[in-house]
């Protein structure tokens, strides 16, 4: 697909032309990603008309005005690890911020950080851990946009202990017509970071509500994203080498608990009573088929253990503990953990045993995710067959059990996913238990069947959310208008938004909510 005349000029005189790029070799590597055969089989696809590496925020919003200027379509990414960064119309142009990759500030004494959108988590964190520091890393991978999760929702292994959804401190926010709008404290005088609400109108809902607008409404250059203590060694404790490493942290101040409870409610009730006695920073049921996946050096490795592996790792809960003021910290949070199995029959894993070293380097996976990669061996493809649904505990349990394990075992039988008759998900404790959500993981082949049947069930477990008055996340694009009218027509009113900001609808045209619903 070709720019419109003078377009792809405007843009090498403004950049580079080193900085500009459309050739088709490179621009076919922007139309493709893991989920292609599920998310744009019938929607379809193109390739980008070009691809501009901005290297400053004045940068992107010479783009911006360029695309309306010549009114083309642009798609600011991040680390394009999703859908919506997939273009679906012609004369599309990437804004790939490769180049915008600097820690602008670290504020030590107030917690925070200042990231560029090129930012990651290992890289921002190798460099506050140096500080007695660290931040919730995506379990999508330490490899991924901090700028840009953080807009997405902000989920992480410690969300337990640091919350969930509430890294997002002042922005700069280059709206659709190229104006740079200053978010939070960086709106007041003197235009600090360090706070993400301000005395006026808060917009920060509108910039990332529940999963972002997905470079709908322009694109953020620079973002303060909070930061909390970490009492650990100011170097991350790797040892060994890949496919065999493993993170080893001080036992006076670190500890990894996997607890098998008699059958799921218990478990359950397991997280509860952690969350009211406020202790652990991460607590997590693990999934038999992440949990060997992680371990698994080769693609033979796990199948050769899966069939037994399945029978023997059910109902586990992951409990990490970090003493953060002291190891006298830990040491009470031990005792009352210790106490809760006790009452509800639970039973540690014993270190050293061969489930324990299956999973033993689950505590450095919740600091910083490294093997999260490995979920693609096993069959080519995975994800979640629902809408993540975020409600308590209980309802989140409710709904995967009744809903989306019918969904896959139906899948199973048309052999479109890999057999699991395990019904254990990963599901996530946030905020001591406040919030929960449950991500019943599938995995199957990049192969058009098995692909409906996953963006199927996805979109009917969004459907069924809604009927049961649960929050379904991750309602991307046209699914808003699923969720929308039983959550006061909000897609509307998003809608109207966009095109206020963005009349043309230039800047990634379908998202937050394209004009039309499904046909």
């Amino acid at each position: 697909m070709s720019l419109p005349k003078g377009a792809y000029q405007a843009l090498e005189d403004a950049l580079g032309a080193q900085y500009v790029c459309d050739e088709p070799a490179v621009t076919s590597a922007y139309s493709y990603m893991w989920l292609i055969y599920s998310t744009h089989a019938q929607s379809g696809r193109y390739r980008p008309a070009a691809v501009a590496l901005p290297g400053s925020t004045e940068d992107v919003q010479t783009i911006i005005k360029i695309a309306n200027r010549y009114k083309f379509n642009y798609i600011p990414v991040g680390t394009n690890l999703l859908p919506p960064t997939i273009p679906v119309r012609p004369d599309t142009v990437i804004i790939d911020p490769k180049r915008m990759d600097k820690i602008i500030e670290i504020d030590q004494k107030n917690m925070y950080a200042v990231v560029e959108p090129y930012v990651t988590y290992a890289q921002l964190q190798a460099e506050v851990m140096k500080l007695g520091l660290t931040i919730t890393v995506a379990e999508a991978g330490s490899q991924v946009s901090v700028l840009a999760n953080n807009m997405f929702q902000g989920m992480g292994g410690t969300g337990h202990k640091f919350g969930y959804n509430r890294g997002v401190l002042g922005c700069d926010w280059i709206l659709p017509n190229g104006d740079l709008l200053h978010l939070g404290s960086r709106g007041n005088a003197p235009g600090e970071w360090f706070w993400g609400d301000c005395a006026g109108m808060n917009l920060k809902g509108l910039l990332r509500g529940d999963s972002g607008h997905c470079g709908g409404l322009g694109m953020v250059t620079a973002m303060a994203v909070k930061l909390f203590p970490y009492p650990g060694p100011l170097v991350f404790p790797v040892k060994g080498k890949n496919p065999n490493f493993t993170a080893e942290f001080p036992h006076d101040r670190f500890k990894l608990n996997l607890i098998k409870f008699p059958d799921r409610k218990k478990l359950i009730d397991a997280m509860y009573e952690i969350g009211h006695a406020e202790i652990a920073a991460a607590v997590h049921e693990e999934p038999a088929s992440m949990i060997l996946s992680y371990a698994s050096p080769s693609v033979e490795y796990f199948w050769e253990r899966w069939p037994e592996f399945q029978k023997v790792w059910r109902n586990v809960m992951s409990v990490v503990l970090i003493g953060f003021s002291s190891s006298r910290q830990m040491e009470y949070e031990q005792k009352v953990l210790d106490s809760i199995v006790i009452e509800l029959g639970g039973e540690y894993i014993r270190e050293g045993s061969e489930l324990w070293k299956t999973a033993e380097d689950n505590l450095g996976e919740n600091l910083r995710t490294g093997s999260s990669n490995r979920l693609f061996r096993i069959a080519g493809d995975f994800f979640v067959i629902g809408g993540f649904s975020f409600d308590s505990i209980d309802q989140s349990y409710k709904m995967s059990e009744e809903y989306m394990w019918p969904l896959i075992e139906e899948a199973q039988k048309k052999g479109h996913f890999v057999e699991d008759d395990t019904h254990n998900d990963w599901l996530n404790s946030y905020q001591l238990g406040q919030i929960s959500e449950t991500e019943p993981l599938i995995y199957f082949e990049h192969d058009l069947e098995a692909g409906a049947s996953f963006i199927n069930g996805y979109i009917q477990t969004i459907v069924e959310a809604v009927k049961r008055k649960m929050s379904p996340t991750w309602p991307l694009g046209p699914m808003n208008y699923i969720a929308g009218p039983h959550r006061c027509n909000y897609h509307e009113l998003v809608l109207k938004i966009k095109k206020t900001l963005d009349p043309r609808l230039t800047s990634n045209p379908d998202y937050p909510v394209p004009q039309q619903p499904p046909g």
